[in-house]
């Protein structure tokens, strides 16, 4: 369920004890917080987040890719590849 609270952007809801009182805590690196009383979302493949608290995934540059979820950097595209910007793959 989700928690009754106003976390803000880049923070994510936490119950810490038996009053049921939630907590605001970093959202963790390789995910994002959009605030409020959601849980932390992965990056999906193509973006990372390199911090703790962020609120959104960065899209990988191009000349990078990143093909699993919950990264926190891109890597070089492969050589004689092509990677857009957000490029799950070379």
């Amino acid at each position: 369920r989700e928690l009754d609270a106003q976390c803000a952007a880049g923070t994510y809801a936490r119950l810490t004890d038996q009053s049921g009182d939630p907590e605001c805590l970093a959202c963790p690196a390789g995910s994002s917080c959009g605030g409020g009383a959601a849980p932390p979302s992965e990056c999906s493949p193509g973006s990372f987040a390199t911090t703790a608290g962020l609120s959104e995934c960065a899209s990988c540059a191009g000349g990078t890719y990143q093909g699993e979820s919950n990264a926190t950097s891109c890597l070089p595209c492969v050589e004689g590849s092509y990677c857009a910007k957000g490029a799950s793959a070379p």
